[in-house]
């Protein structure tokens, strides 16, 4: 009776177990497999860099990995899985500016997650721009502002439609 009663209450256990550890799972099934075991460190942080540039950046998500590297992760909603290029810059900053407020070690890559309409997350690795990279476009960006350099025209019309810059492309040889 006893040895039944033993073992029924491990039973218990084992599915009260195994349930919440399904339940903790299904939250970060989306993620890399390279990340579901790190550490989330930063969530809706704000860092800054003051130099040789100043640069603010928001994290969606920063994961500690075994090593004790940093990985970002940036949650997109989109209407199609794709990953841009202005994700790899925006995700690039904020390598910069974390490796700058922190001192802390931040992977040349990240993860763009996009979600699409039926809500599905699928990661999608990046390679970053490297910190010169970095400080070369907040640079160009400066000088554009300044009227010290032109502006290039986006690959993408559509880009092109909603910038400031446009009536001066328009008017360029």
């Amino acid at each position: 009776m006893i040895q039944g009663v033993t073992a029924g209450a491990v039973l218990v256990i084992l599915f009260v177990w195994a349930l919440r550890r399904l339940g903790h799972q299904g939250d970060q099934v989306w993620l890399p497999r390279e990340l579901r075991r790190a550490q989330l460190v930063y969530a809706e942080q704000l860092f800054k860099a003051p130099a040789p540039v100043a640069l603010m950046a928001q994290v969606d998500r920063g994961y500690r990995n075994p090593a004790g590297t940093i990985v970002l992760v940036e949650l997109k909603t989109r209407q199609c899985d794709r990953v841009y290029r202005s994700d790899v810059i925006e995700l690039s900053a904020q390598r910069v500016a974390v490796m700058a407020q922190t001192g802390e070690q931040v992977a040349l890559y990240a993860y763009v997650v996009v979600q699409g309409p039926s809500g599905r997350r699928v990661p999608h690795r990046v390679g970053l721009l490297d910190v010169v990279e970095v400080e070369a476009l907040i640079l160009r960006r400066e000088a554009i502002l300044i009227g010290g350099l032109s502006p290039r025209c986006s690959r993408t019309v559509h880009l092109c439609r909603g910038c400031c810059f446009l009536r001066r492309c328009m008017d360029q040889p």
